[in-house]
């Protein structure tokens, strides 16, 4: 065997086993494969800088001469490139996710410090006010009418002045030592989110022209900033970068999130473009349909190797390249039935990595966008809820108190008549703002549509190698039932979600699908859920994958 091949297939045996441990954290693309293939292939090859291998390639295929020992090696040396590429865009965006985790990991932190405080200023609120408003009825019983005016005045500008300082406090507030420790130097930069330091092969992309607009990605990326969150990324100081300060605001250190989020949504798009040239590499002589052809090799194996052999459609190849591996064979068609596994196995990882993508690219956007903001809108406005409660309680108590001073008793008595009313009407609608609020639909249908069965249009499902792999029974199975079965009998079964699966107006919600129109706290919550589990389900095939690579030895 040539030695370039066997570096190829140690390469790709080293690949499979990483890809089962870092495909957890990568997501996001699109579902129709097939549009606009042509062009993704054209690009990826100059991304690549294969042309010259691909016209050869070609050139062999017209002459009849693509099974020759020349024509392998040209086809494993593409391979070689696609596997960097893979890796290369793996590797960018677990640098990508690591910076998200501990910038995620500093947000949270200071969040629940400023709950906290805000609990604080509103407990002290609470227990000036029922201190007093015990006091007062105690010293009026006692005919000191002029002290229970001065405790009404005084709880009056405490409750203004606390209500003030939470305000402020909140306003002013910012997370300290942000800055990454040096023990994380090699993990965590901190640095602002630019799009620079990159692999090679993924600056590339980012600097190649869009299909559309006809801009570069980086310029396009940088131009969804300035439009969606109003984040200049010509000037550095606007791109959130954390490893020179002491301190930052939770604002601050969202919009980073949101930063880093997107450019790893535009990293992972690179996958759809590697997957079309690897396709465009097939032969179409070595299709085979998806049917029930089981070798005696084969057979003995894992049921997990047979279901993605088929699926992948080489147990034929598959069983020839088990018995000439047992024969010790070292002929030109051994090579030729090594790459084709190699290359359906890669092709078929690559498949379930996009489609990966495209969950993890609708988890990020409904937990960082979605939910962030539907958290933060109550949040928010609770607060000044509870603000405008102890504000106006504040300022009539002291009205109040003036009023009893002045032996206005009747007059002072229906400030606190007003008071109350005002405080029953806010507290009312803090029990509709518990609830949360609102937001209207701004995305397609999500990838829970097709497991839901509501038959989404062709655009929003996965690509056939994943459809068939949600829609068959997994290995082992008694009853049948399909991946999607299992998945929405266990949704319904263990309760995952507070949504009732059992109403077809949930599923759509879930799915934003038409004509739902807004989404929820619950709903988005509930959806968030069921995608995990999705996501996971799909990566499980990784390691049906890899057992192609140990049953044929490669």
């Amino acid at each position: 065997m040539p030695m370039p091949l066997r570096h190829l297939i140690l390469a790709f045996t080293v690949w499979a086993f990483l890809a089962s441990q870092c495909l957890a954290i990568e997501g996001g693309a699109d579902a129709g494969l097939e549009r606009g293939s042509r062009r993704e292939t054209r690009q990826a090859i100059d991304m690549l800088g294969v042309n010259e291998q691909v016209e050869q390639l070609q050139q062999f295929r017209k002459n009849g001469g693509v099974h020759s020992e020349e024509a392998l090696l040209i086809k494993g040396l593409l391979l070689k490139k696609i596997l960097r590429a893979v890796l290369e865009v793996r590797q960018a965006c677990n640098k990508v996710d690591l910076e998200l985790a501990y910038t995620y990991d500093i947000m949270r932190k200071e969040e629940r410090r400023n709950r906290t405080a805000a609990e604080l200023f509103n407990l002290a609120n609470f227990a000036q006010l029922s201190t007093f408003y015990t006091l007062e009825p105690f010293v009026r019983i006692h005919q000191q009418f002029v002290t229970s005016a001065i405790f009404t005045t005084t709880s009056g500008s405490l409750n203004t002045a606390i209500s003030t300082a939470s305000r402020v406090y909140n306003h002013m507030a910012k997370a300290s030592h942000v800055s990454p420790p040096s023990v994380l130097a090699n993990i965590v930069d901190g640095k602002p989110v630019d799009a620079t330091g990159l692999p090679p092969l993924v600056e590339k992309f980012l600097d190649s022209r869009a299909p559309v607009s006809g801009k570069t990605r980086r310029q396009e990326l940088f131009d969804t900033w300035l439009s969606r969150w109003n984040i200049d990324a010509s000037k550095e100081e606007n791109l959130c970068g954390i490893a020179d300060r002491d301190k930052a605001s939770v604002s601050l250190l969202r919009s980073r999130i949101l930063l880093l989020w997107s450019l790893h949504t535009v990293l992972q798009d690179f996958d759809r473009y590697l997957l079309a040239l690897l396709k465009s590499l097939d032969e179409p002589s070595a299709e085979q349909p998806i049917g029930s052809h089981q070798s005696a090799d084969v057979r003995r194996g894992e049921a997990e190797t047979i279901e993605a052999a088929r699926l992948l459609k080489i147990e034929p190849q598959l069983e020839e390249l088990i018995a000439l591996d047992k024969a010790k064979d070292t002929t030109n068609k051994r090579d030729e039935l090594e790459l084709l596994v190699l290359q359906r196995t890669l092709e078929g990882a690559l498949e379930v990595q996009v489609a990966s993508d495209k969950v993890d690219e609708e988890l990020n956007y409904n937990y960082h966008v979605i939910l962030a903001d539907l958290l933060r809108d109550r949040a928010k406005w609770l607060q000044y809820n509870y603000n405008l409660n102890f504000l106006q309680s504040g300022i009539l108590g002291i009205v109040a108190g003036r009023l009893y001073l002045s032996r206005l008793s009747f007059a002072g008595d229906q400030q606190f008549v007003v008071s109350g009313s005002n405080g029953t009407a806010l507290t009312l609608l803090a029990m509709l703002q518990m609830h949360g609020f609102w937001r209207k639909v701004d995305r397609e249908p999500n990838s829970l549509a097709e497991v839901l069965d509501l038959h989404p249009s062709s655009e929003y499902c996965f690509s056939p190698l994943v459809s068939a792999f949600l829609k068959s029974a997994p290995p082992g199975s008694t009853d049948g039932k399909t991946r999607s079965e299992l998945l929405n009998e266990t949704w319904r079964k263990y309760r995952v979600t507070t949504v009732d699966l059992n109403r077809p107006k949930n599923l759509q919600a879930l799915s934003a699908m038409p004509p739902f129109k807004y989404d929820t706290i619950k709903i988005v919550s509930g959806r968030i859920v069921l995608l995990h589990s999705l996501k996971k389900e799909l990566e499980s095939f990784q390691s049906e994958m890899l057992g192609i690579l140990q049953a044929s030895n490669l």
